[in-house]
């Protein structure tokens, strides 16, 4: 079994994002648990960083529109926040 536990977050592009979008950082230390009888097997894995642009507004749910995996889909966060600002500029302010 996975264990995620959640380290690290925070909002990034806030001076950038419309209103109602909101692009969030977070940052994972995973552990995978193997468990015979009463013995618990713990085997650190190598941490997991996310992007995920959310959109919503005071009275309804957050919706996740857009999720990256910073070292698969981009090297970088700084890549991802440029993909954002040249791909998906309807989520930004102008």
């Amino acid at each position: 079994m996975m264990v995620k536990d959640l380290v690290e977050t925070r909002e990034l592009m806030t001076e950038e994002t419309n209103d109602n979008v909101y692009v969030v950082y977070e940052r994972f230390e995973n552990v995978d648990c193997h468990c015979e009888g009463e013995i618990v097997e713990e085997i650190e894995c190598d941490p997991e960083e996310l992007i995920q642009v959310f959109t919503g507004k005071a009275d309804t749910s957050l919706v996740c529109v857009k999720k990256y995996s910073v070292g698969v889909d981009f090297s970088s966060v700084e890549a991802i926040l440029n993909d954002i600002r040249k791909n998906h500029s309807n989520y930004l302010a102008h």
